[in-house]
């Protein structure tokens, strides 16, 4: 049996098998539970002067609206405990984690139309940004790479999209920079009246998807209070719960703690909140019972000349917010926010796209045997290698095709369509051979009643494909 062959045995039972035989990964497993909101600062102003309004029982206005760009630095911490959860073929088995975030950066917010998340747009200019987390012995770090220390983020229905005004920014990097209790999501907290001391109020429904990073809601609720203020400080006590999904997996979040409005800087200079989640085992992260002690700080400073003198007033578009990727296998390619990598070995990656929390479609990558360079392996045995694999599962191929032959990539495609517990899988097999003789096997996989869902994502991934450079030999 050729080494083709092996590889796409490997894959025919990958949507049920893979559940079963979750390899954690301590690092990436990790952050998006310890990192969770995409987000961005934001500067609230404080209208008129500090006043003694407080003691005589009047109303305090606090509000985000600003006229003009304005900065200020940061410095958040974040310490988190608990345990991880992850399922295997002799049950799940626990691990205790523990994990620890810094990040200091420059903020620098620009005016937009006011009302909910669209009005929070700003930049941000990373000094120091890293994470270190401990899974049961296993301990691995994450530092900001200096090519995405300069990042961008807008507000949006569906959350804050970060994006560099360079680069693709790969997974691993933009988990770093994704904050709980972001200051930006805390801006959302503000009363939209004037509260005197001891005055309560509710939040916006988008405030505690914005602070937890939960993708989907289905209960949430947030309660803030005016507990103290005078001239110089108002101080807000706040809590808050959410439940629903994050990356498919269901969540229950728990938040409480206080932060202090500067009244005559209009900054919100402090915050210090305490986060509980509970997350189930999902397609793509393990399960989650874990405590964040969140902390940051926020002072007034000079702009910096490396901020842009303006920043679009829409959305980034598609192209702007893909992903990059690059395989231990010297391949590497670009992929939408849907795709997360799950499974990884120096030989094989497994990748899942989820939309609005439901698992769309899975795609296996290895890499395949290498011919003399402008070769690559003949149709008929790559069709042959693909109907032996799905026979397994009552498959059989449907259809074939070249959906590619140029200087760079001769792209072969077989289709097979199969059973799996009753549902009719379809397989797209993709043998990807560079000019260079080297060959890689992409294998997409996805239901019959996912087909619009899925769609033409294959060939926008497979469009992407590119070769690393080689590192240089060392001197002898």
């Amino acid at each position: 049996m050729s080494a083709l062959r092996r590889n796409l045995r490997r894959y025919v039972f990958a949507e049920t098998r893979i559940r079963s035989s979750f390899r954690h990964r301590p690092q990436s497993a990790v952050l998006p539970v310890l990192i969770l909101a995409t987000a961005c600062l934001v500067r609230p102003t404080v209208a008129g002067p500090a006043s003694a309004a407080a003691a005589n029982g009047e109303g305090i206005r606090l509000s985000s609206a600003i006229a003009e760009k304005q900065t200020s630095d940061i410095e958040f911490h974040l310490d988190v405990t608990g345990t991880m959860t992850t399922p295997g073929t002799d049950g799940s088995r626990q691990f205790p984690v523990t994990s620890s975030a810094v990040m200091k950066f420059l903020q620098q917010r620009f005016p937009a139309p006011p009302g909910g998340p669209f009005a929070l747009k700003a930049a941000r200019i990373f000094r120091a940004a890293g994470t270190t987390t401990k899974v049961a012995d296993t301990e691995t770090s994450v530092t900001l790479e200096e090519p995405y220390s300069q990042m961008q983020i807008f507000g949006s229905a569906d959350g804050f999209v970060i994006v560099s005004p360079r680069y693709a920014v790969p997974r691993r990097q933009l988990d770093l920079l994704q904050m709980p209790c972001d200051p930006l999501s805390v801006i959302g907290m503000l009363p939209g009246s004037e509260p005197s001391v001891g005055d309560k109020w509710n939040t916006d429904a988008w405030v505690m998807s914005a602070m937890t990073g939960v993708e989907v809601a289905t209960e949430q609720s947030a309660a803030c209070e005016l507990k103290s203020a005078d001239a110089a400080t108002a101080v807000v006590a706040f809590s808050g719960q959410i439940k629903g999904a994050i990356r498919g997996s269901a969540a229950e979040i728990s938040v409480t703690g206080e932060f202090s409005v500067d009244r005559n800087t209009g900054l919100i200079r402090q915050l210090k909140a305490t986060q509980t989640e509970k997350r189930t085992p999902g397609p793509v992260s393990p399960g989650m019972d874990v405590t964040a002690v969140i902390q940051w700080t926020q002072q007034p400073a000079e702009p910096d000349s490396d901020f842009p003198a303006t920043l679009p007033e829409e959305l980034p578009p598609a192209g702007r917010q893909l992903l990059a990727l690059q395989t231990p296998l010297r391949l590497q390619f670009m992929h939408s926010r849907e795709w997360f990598l799950f499974h990884e070995t120096p030989t094989v990656l497994m990748m899942r796209q989820l939309r609005g929390g439901n698992l769309i479609s899975q795609c296996n990558i290895s890499s395949g045997v290498t011919v003399p360079a402008g070769e690559h392996t003949p149709d008929e045995e790559f069709r042959a290698d693909v109907t032996e694999s799905v026979a397994e599962r009552k498959g059989r191929v449907t259809a074939e095709d070249t959906a590619r032959d140029d200087d760079q990539w001769r792209i072969r495609h077989v289709q097979a369509v199969g059973d799996a517990d009753g549902r009719e899988i379809i397989w797209d097999y993709y043998l990807c051979s560079a000019g260079s003789g080297e060959q890689f096997s992409l294998v997409f996989s996805h239901f019959r009643e996912d087909d619009e869902a899925f769609a033409d994502e294959a060939d926008r991934l497979l469009s992407t494909l590119q070769l690393a450079a080689r590192r240089p030999n060392l001197p002898r």
